[in-house]
């Protein structure tokens, strides 16, 4: 590849012509497919579910990233313990193994505030994790 520099009325100009390789990511064998990216996100999921907090009556918590299942509390938004249940329970109304709900293992009871009420729910602490100020 040739270079010619030569300056035209006072601007310095490069005719240097740089040849760039093709760029082909559909053929990158290195690149993820979509069902290993999958099951890397999978796993990642498994194995945050499986990182053991435990927790008191008074301790703020928060949703685990990825884990949240139920309505409240939102993604970042804190809630309290109120009680940590010696024994799992199960809610006897999901009897369908199709639910994500089904034999799911409600540790401890959490607090929110919402439309100025106090609202208490059942939830499996696995999926929680100390909420940091």
């Amino acid at each position: 590849m040739g270079s010619s520099k030569h300056q035209s009325g006072g601007i310095m100009r490069n005719d240097q012509v740089t040849a760039f390789p093709a760029i082909h990511l559909a053929e990158n064998p290195q690149a993820d497919t979509p069902a290993e990216l999958c099951c890397r996100k999978l796993k990642e999921v498994s194995d945050r579910l499986d990182q053991f907090h435990a927790f008191d009556k008074g301790r703020f918590v928060k949703w685990k990233s990825g884990l949240k299942n139920r309505k409240f509390p939102d993604y970042g938004e804190p809630a309290i313990v109120t009680g940590v249940l010696p024994s799992p329970i199960f809610d006897p109304g999901e009897a369908s193994a199709a639910s994500p709900y089904f034999q799911e293992p409600l540790t401890i009871i959490i607090g929110t505030y919402r439309d100025d009420d106090f609202l208490e729910f059942r939830v499996d602490g696995r999926r929680f994790e100390p909420f940091e100020s």
